[in-house]
C-alpha cells in the first residue's frame, strides 16, 4: 500500500528547528508543546505522553485549523497501514479515552475518509522526510511585507533567499510579528528550492542581492523596504565593528536571532 501525504501545523516560529531537526519531539494537534495534558496520557501504548507527530490527511481542512494552530504548513508521508486515525469531531466532543478508542489504522479509513480526520504517527519524523510548504499567512498578518512577498517569493528563489535574511534580522526576535512572517513566506515555498540555492547565495552574496531587490521594488513596498534596508546598513554597520565581511555578518546576525528560539 502506498504511503500517504498528511498535513500538519505549527506556528511558524517553529519551522526554522523542524527544517533542521525533522518532527523529533511531541509534535500534537491541540498546539500545546508544554505540559502534557489528559488527551496525551489517554494515548496508547507508543502514542502515549506526546510521544506522536500528529496531521490532518485533508488540507482544506488543515486550513480551517489556522487560526487554532498556526500557519506553518508542514507535509510528510505516513505508511497507512501503521499510523492510526480517528475523526477531530470525536476529539471535541468526547473523552480523552474515548478518542482513542475509537480510533483505527488509517488504511480503514482511506475508501471514504472523513474530512476533519486526524492522522497520528508514534514515531519521529525526520528532516529528510518532510517538506516545509508555503506557510499559510494573510495579508494582514505579513503587513507592509505583503506586496514584497506577493512581488519576491515566488518569481526568484535567490532573491527570496537574501530577503528572508533581512526580514529575520528585522524581525530582533519578535517572532509572532509580520517582518517574522515574511521572512517565513520568502524562506518556504509549495515548491522544493534547488539543492545549490546557499551555495548560490553565498557566492553572491545576500546583502549585494538584497540591496538591488529593495531597490527595485521601493515604489511597491515603500515601508518593509525602508525597514529592510535599515536591517541591511545596521548589518553592515555591524559588519565593519566586527572585522567581518559584509556577506558573512548577513548570515551570523541571522543565526544570532534564530538562536532566540531555543
Amino acid at each position: 500500500m502506498s504511503r500517504v501525504t498528511v498535513y500538519h501545523l505549527t506556528r511558524p516560529a517553529n519551522l526554522p528547528l523542524i527544517e533542521e531537526d525533522g518532527l523529533r519531539t511531541r509534535a500534537d494537534l491541540i498546539g500545546r508543546m508544554g505540559d502534557l495534558g489528559d488527551f496525551d496520557r489517554a494515548a496508547p501504548g507508543r502514542y502515549a505522553h506526546g510521544k506522536r507527530v500528529s496531521a490532518f490527511l485533508s488540507l482544506d481542512h488543515a486550513r480551517t485549523q489556522v487560526e487554532a494552530l498556526g500557519g506553518g504548513l508542514i507535509t510528510f508521508t505516513v505508511d497507512p497501514r501503521k499510523a492510526i486515525a480517528a475523526p477531530a469531531s470525536i476529539r471535541e466532543t468526547s473523552a480523552p479515552a474515548d478518542y482513542w478508542q475509537a480510533v483505527k489504522p488509517l488504511a480503514d479509513f482511506l475508501e471514504a475518509a472523513p474530512d476533519d480526520l486526524e492522522v497520528h504517527q508514534p514515531v519521529p519524523v525526520r528532516a529528510k522526510h518532510l517538506q516545509l510548504m508555503a506557510p499559510l499567512f494573510t495579508d494582514a498578518q505579513l503587513g507592509m511585507y505583503a506586496p514584497l512577498v506577493a512581488a519576491v517569493a515566488d518569481t526568484d528563489r535567490l532573491e527570496a533567499k537574501a530577503l528572508m535574511h533581512l526580514a529575520v534580522i528585522a524581525s530582533d526576535g519578535d517572532f509572532d510579528g509580520p517582518a517574522f512572517a515574511a521572512a517565513c513566506a520568502f524562506a518556504w515555498r509549495d515548491e522544493r528550492d534547488s539543492d545549490g540555492i546557499i551555495r548560490d547565495l553565498e557566492e553572491a552574496g545576500p546583502d549585494r542581492i538584497a540591496s538591488a531587490v529593495l531597490a527595485e521594488h521601493a515604489a511597491a513596498a515603500p515601508e518593509a523596504v525602508e525597514a529592510l534596508r535599515t536591517a541591511l546598513e545596521d548589518t553592515r554597520d555591524w559588519a565593519d565593528g566586527q572585522g567581518l565581511e559584509h556577506t558573512r555578518a548577513t548570515f551570523v546576525r541571522t543565526a544570532l536571532v534564530l538562536e532566540k528560539l531555543g
